[in-house]
Protein backbone atom coordinates (compact mmCIF):
# COMPACT_ATOMS: atom_id res chain seq x y z
CA UNK A 1 0.00 0.00 0.00
CA UNK A 2 1.57 3.56 -1.18
CA UNK A 3 0.92 6.35 1.15
CA UNK A 4 -1.09 9.57 0.18
CA UNK A 5 0.78 12.25 -0.94
CA UNK A 6 0.59 15.94 0.55
CA UNK A 7 1.96 19.10 -0.98
CA UNK A 8 2.91 21.32 1.90
CA UNK A 9 5.87 22.67 4.02
CA UNK A 10 8.31 20.73 4.77
CA UNK A 11 12.07 20.45 6.58
CA UNK A 12 15.30 19.14 5.30
CA UNK A 13 16.65 16.05 6.21
CA UNK A 14 19.81 17.56 5.54
CA UNK A 15 20.33 21.15 6.74
CA UNK A 16 17.10 21.76 8.51
CA UNK A 17 15.99 24.38 6.20
CA UNK A 18 12.48 24.63 5.26
CA UNK A 19 11.13 24.10 1.75
CA UNK A 20 7.96 23.57 0.21
CA UNK A 21 7.50 19.76 -0.60
CA UNK A 22 4.85 19.82 -3.71
CA UNK A 23 6.01 16.96 -5.38
CA UNK A 24 6.01 13.89 -3.67
CA UNK A 25 9.87 13.06 -4.82
CA UNK A 26 11.35 15.59 -3.40
CA UNK A 27 13.28 15.15 -0.30
CA UNK A 28 15.72 17.70 0.31
CA UNK A 29 15.77 21.36 -0.19
CA UNK A 30 16.74 23.18 -3.75
CA UNK A 31 20.59 24.09 -2.00
CA UNK A 32 21.08 20.84 -0.60
CA UNK A 33 20.00 18.83 -4.00
CA UNK A 34 22.27 21.29 -5.93
CA UNK A 35 25.04 20.84 -3.58
CA UNK A 36 24.63 17.00 -4.11
CA UNK A 37 24.89 17.06 -7.85
CA UNK A 38 28.03 19.44 -7.58
CA UNK A 39 26.19 22.33 -8.15
CA UNK A 40 26.02 26.10 -7.26
CA UNK A 41 23.12 27.08 -4.79
CA UNK A 42 20.60 29.35 -6.01
CA UNK A 43 21.06 32.90 -5.94
CA UNK A 44 18.95 35.65 -4.70
CA UNK A 45 16.87 36.97 -7.59
CA UNK A 46 17.27 40.36 -7.74
CA UNK A 47 14.44 42.99 -10.06
CA UNK A 48 15.86 44.57 -13.25
CA UNK A 49 16.95 48.33 -13.00
CA UNK A 50 14.67 50.20 -14.16
CA UNK A 51 15.64 52.84 -16.98
CA UNK A 52 12.96 55.81 -16.89
CA UNK A 53 12.18 57.50 -20.62
CA UNK A 54 13.52 60.45 -21.62
CA UNK A 55 11.09 63.07 -21.53
CA UNK A 56 11.21 64.33 -25.49
CA UNK A 57 10.47 60.69 -26.29
CA UNK A 58 8.02 59.82 -24.13
CA UNK A 59 6.61 63.13 -25.48
CA UNK A 60 6.80 61.55 -29.18
CA UNK A 61 5.28 58.55 -28.16
CA UNK A 62 2.33 60.84 -26.67
CA UNK A 63 2.46 62.19 -30.00
CA UNK A 64 2.07 58.87 -32.26
CA UNK A 65 -0.33 57.22 -29.99
CA UNK A 66 -3.06 60.21 -29.11
CA UNK A 67 -6.61 59.09 -29.68
CA UNK A 68 -6.73 62.22 -32.29
CA UNK A 69 -4.53 59.89 -34.45
CA UNK A 70 -6.08 57.28 -34.60
CA UNK A 71 -10.47 57.32 -34.43
CA UNK A 72 -10.22 57.51 -30.74
CA UNK A 73 -9.57 53.70 -30.67
CA UNK A 74 -9.61 52.19 -27.57
CA UNK A 75 -5.96 50.96 -27.90
CA UNK A 76 -4.67 54.48 -28.43
CA UNK A 77 -6.70 55.48 -25.55
CA UNK A 78 -5.20 52.86 -23.37
CA UNK A 79 -1.32 53.31 -24.61
CA UNK A 80 -1.93 57.08 -24.01
CA UNK A 81 -3.84 57.08 -20.49
CA UNK A 82 -0.77 54.69 -19.80
CA UNK A 83 2.25 56.89 -21.00
CA UNK A 84 0.30 59.93 -19.75
CA UNK A 85 0.57 57.89 -15.91
CA UNK A 86 4.23 57.38 -16.93
CA UNK A 87 4.86 61.03 -17.35
CA UNK A 88 2.94 62.54 -14.43
CA UNK A 89 4.79 59.63 -11.90
CA UNK A 90 8.30 60.83 -13.07
CA UNK A 91 7.35 64.51 -12.35
CA UNK A 92 7.67 67.78 -14.63
CA UNK A 93 10.45 67.43 -17.14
Amino acid sequence: MTEQFTPGAATCPNCGAAYLKDQAWKRVCLTCYLKAKGKPAPTTRTAPAVTPIDPAMLRRLVQLCHPDRHNNSEASNTATRYLLALKAAHGPP
